[in-house]
This record gives C-alpha cells, sequence and structure tokens, in this order.
C-alpha cells in the first residue's frame, strides 16, 4: 500500500512540476477593440457635433478600452490612457483612428455630424461594438458567441440605436466556421465574423482561436483517447443521459463503475502484500543466514533460495507492477471530468446540467465554495491516507518482533508524502469544481474499499497461514 501512496505522490508532484514549467510569457496575439460609448444616453464620446470636431474627448467612464488575447487564450481588458491617435482618416463624417499595441495595429472609430447633412438622416454610417471576452475569444472547439456583446448602429443624424448581441444573432455571420479540420482543433487561429445592420452596412471583427481544454472528440483524438477516455467519456455520457444531463450524479456512477472495474487490481495488490508478510519469516531467514557472506556466490544462492520461497507462498516478483495499472484508468477519469464538459465535444450536451445542490460545476477557482470543496477533498483523503496507512493487526506483529530502523525511516518519509500529497490535491481541486467534486466521490469510494480489504485480508491472512502450518 505504502509503495501505491509513494507512486500517486510522485505523480502528483510530476503533474504541479510541469504545470510551474509551463509559465513562460504569453505573447499576444490578436486585439479586440471597445469603441468608446460614454454616457449611455448623450454617446458623448462615440458622437460629436461639428463644433466639437476638434475637441475630442474619449477616455474615461465607457471611454476605449481593448482585449489584449494571447497565444495561450488568455483575454485581459485594458483601459486606454494615451492621447488621441494622431493617425487619422475621415470619410463623411466617420473617423477611424489607428494605434500600436505592441507590434500590432488596430483601430476605432467615432462619428462627428456633418455642418450639412446630405442623405436620409436614419441611414446608419456607422456600427461600434463593446465586446465581453467570450465574443472575441474562443477556446479549441467554441464557436462564436453574441451573448453580452452590444451594438451601437450610428445615424447620419447623430443617433443611435443600441442593441444586445443575443437579441440580433441573425445578423451575425460566422461563415459557416468549423472549429475543426483535417488536422484536429484549430488553435492559434483568427476567423472573421461580420455584423450586417438593419439597412445594410456592415461591419467585420475577428475571433481568436487558442487555449482551453481540448474537447473529447474521435475526429482528433490520441490512442490513448481512443482505448480508455472516450470509453469512460460514453460511460459518462449515459448516466448523464439517464439522469437529465446530471454532471455530478453522472461523476458519481462513472466513479462508482470505474473505481469497481479497478478493483481486483487493487485487490490482488493487496493479496500480493499478505503473501509477502507471510513469508516473511522464511525471507528473513534466508537474509540472517547470508548477512555476513557477501560474496558473489553466497548472493548467488541467496537469490536463488528466495525464489523457492517466492514459489512456495506464490509470489509473483512482478506483482510489485500491478498498482501501476490502475493509472491509466484514473488518468482517464481524470481527463473526461476535466473536458467532457468543453464546448465542441462529442458528449457535451449530456452533462449540460452543471448545477449540484446550488453549486455550478463548470466554475474554477470559485471563491468560498471553491475554497470549501477543497477542505472537503483535504479532508477526506486525509482520512483516507490515515486508515490506509494503519497496520493490520498481522503486520503490527511482525514489526514488533523484527524491529528495523530503515523499514521506520521508509515509514516516516511515506507518511511525509502522503500528507503533502494531500495539500497537493485539496489546492489542485481548487481549479475545478467538477474536478474537487470527482475527487470527493473518489476518496469516499476509497474508503468503503479500504475498510472492506482490510477485513478480507484479516481473514485471508489467517487462511494462509494456518496453511503453513498444516505444510
Amino acid at each position: 500500500m505504502n509503495k501505491r501512496l509513494f507512486f500517486l505522490g510522485l505523480v502528483v508532484l510530476l503533474i504541479f512540476s510541469l504545470s510551474a514549467c509551463g509559465s513562460k510569457e504569453d505573447p499576444i496575439a490578436a486585439i479586440a477593440v471597445n469603441n468608446p460609448i460614454g454616457d449611455s444616453v448623450a454617446f458623448d464620446k462615440l458622437v460629436f457635433t461639428y463644433d466639437e470636431r476638434d475637441s475630442i474627448v474619449f477616455k474615461g467612464d465607457e471611454g476605449l478600452s481593448y482585449w489584449t488575447l494571447t497565444e495561450g487564450g488568455v483575454g485581459s481588458l485594458v483601459n486606454y490612457e494615451g492621447s488621441l491617435p494622431t493617425q487619422m482618416v475621415e470619410v463623411e463624417g466617420v473617423r477611424t483612428y489607428t494605434f500600436t499595441v505592441g507590434d500590432i495595429d488596430t483601430s476605432f472609430q467615432i462619428y462627428v455630424i456633418p455642418e450639412v447633412i446630405v442623405g436620409d438622416v436614419n441611414d446608419v454610417v456607422m456600427i461600434a461594438f463593446r465586446y465581453e471576452k467570450t465574443n472575441v475569444l474562443n477556446h479549441k472547439g467554441g464557436s462564436f458567441d453574441p451573448t453580452g456583446l452590444k451594438v451601437y448602429e450610428v445615424q447620419r443624424d447623430g443617433d443611435v440605436m443600441v442593441y444586445n448581441g443575443e437579441d440580433v444573432a441573425s445578423q451575425f455571420n460566422d461563415y459557416d466556421y468549423d472549429p475543426i479540420d483535417d488536422d484536429g482543433f484549430k488553435d492559434k487561429i483568427s476567423y472573421a465574423v461580420t455584423y450586417t445592420s438593419t439597412d445594410g452596412l456592415t461591419k467585420d471583427f475577428n475571433v481568436y482561436v487558442a487555449g482551453g481544454e481540448k474537447p473529447i472528440s474521435s475526429a482528433d483524438s490520441t490512442f490513448f483517447d481512443k482505448i480508455l477516455i472516450i470509453p469512460v467519456a460514453f460511460l459518462m455520457n449515459f448516466f448523464g443521459g439517464l439522469f437529465g444531463g446530471s454532471f455530478a450524479l453522472a461523476i458519481l456512477f462513472t466513479t462508482i463503475v470505474v473505481r469497481s472495474i479497478a478493483w481486483p487490481i487493487y485487490a490482488k495488490s493487496n493479496d500480493l502484500s499478505i503473501k509477502m508478510n507471510v513469508a516473511q519469516p522464511d525471507m528473513q531467514r534466508v537474509q540472517a543466514k547470508y548477512a555476513t557472506r557477501k560474496d558473489p556466490q553466497s548472493q548467488q544462492m541467496m537469490q536463488m533460495e528466495m525464489m523457492q520461497i517466492y514459489k512456495k507462498h506464490g509470489i509473483n516478483v512482478f506483482g510489485c507492477l500491478l498498482p501501476f495499472l490502475q493509472m491509466p484508468i484514473f488518468i482517464a477519469m481524470y481527463n473526461v471530468v476535466r473536458r467532457i464538459t468543453v464546448e465542441g465535444g462529442m458528449y457535451t450536451e449530456s452533462v449540460a446540467n452543471t448545477n449540484f445542490l446550488g453549486i455550478n460545476l463548470a466554475n474554477t477557482q470559485d471563491g468560498i465554495i471553491g475554497m470549501v470543496l477543497a477542505g472537503m477533498v483535504g479532508g477526506t483523503m486525509f482520512l483516507l491516507q490515515k486508515i490506509s496507512m494503519k497496520k493490520p493487526s498481522y503486520a503490527k506483529k511482525t514489526v514488533s518482533h523484527n524491529p528495523n530502523a530503515q523499514a521506520a525511516q521508509t515509514e516516516k518519509t511515506m507518511k511525509f508524502v502522503s500528507y503533502f500529497m494531500v495539500i497537493m490535491m485539496a489546492f489542485a481541486s481548487f481549479q475545478s469544481n467538477a474536478l474537487a467534486l470527482y475527487w470527493i466521490f473518489g476518496n469516499i469510494y476509497s474508503l468503503g474499499q479500504t475498510l472492506v480489504n482490510r477485513k478480507l485480508n484479516e481473514k485471508k491472512h489467517a487462511q494462509l497461514q494456518q496453511k503453513q502450518l498444516m505444510g
């Protein structure tokens, strides 16, 4: 059991080490400008009279801002603090100003009402946008969503019509953008979206695609995805559909099934531990016999006698590898919990209900709720480690008769690794409510599994000892 815990600890440490290594500078790949608007009634930073044309003020509340979109898929909102750009082109009152962010040229527009208006005063002469991050940044598998976007149609006389993006969704054209191509899910690319106003004026903007978890899809899958992740995701899809799209119940029942499938491996590993414990007296006699004989021939004879003991007790020397067989299953489950709800995946709709007891499982770093869930992960895992590390009665007897300083030091090291792993897992679970819930369910299941196996092991150990005494 200690070897198993040690291995799990190393895996967790490796994950966090890799995460730390990935914290390099994330260059800006695209800019999305929020047009200056100003007062929501006067639009005093968007529309100016002819007399105001030489004293334009566009900063302050609802002034010019822009989203910086990085290659890693991070979007940050920046308020423009510079002066009015000097690079400007004016066509029929519509002024286009260009400025540079890093190495990227970008622009925004304002409208100056001509001194003499020519044409229909109700014609739309300019379109302006103010975006939410999700309007201009998609993660892999995502598609354009106008929800939260504000559209401003400026008419020739300076009047402004305001629309919510979701209310005029049909007026946006993403040209049937497909988030996947022959090479898999698109990443680090931009695609165009065109908005057409009520009277036919158009305006284009780009949506940047980068970062995020890769959706679960057979159209873009690795060998590991095909043999484990997609089957586990299909199972979660089945339970999600069975329980009205509940992500929480899908996690619960999939966890039970997956952990039950791995139970025989767990039980076999425990069986090896029991046999090793029963064989300890014979092994210690051989070790004592050759304790002072270090020549190659004696060492070879000792190995041969040890092999005979293994054979006598039915111990397979490769049995220590058994815990490793569980790891791909658990890694697959971990991946499915993180990726199954990602937009563009095969089974996203079947787990669309992410609400559980008032908690949104789709949230990440969810403040107090996230900390409570992380605390529950840490608490259940600490209890699991405590019970798992508690020696069964037959192991206690063996150690008491054969004190070993090295074994005691190893035990202390294992305790340190186990408790450190509890802290790291609690920290990791704060990153995702869904992941935290999975670990809580998994820890509770493992607690029951450990208690059941402890009872069975006690009986099996007694039977093996009786069998040895009987010859």
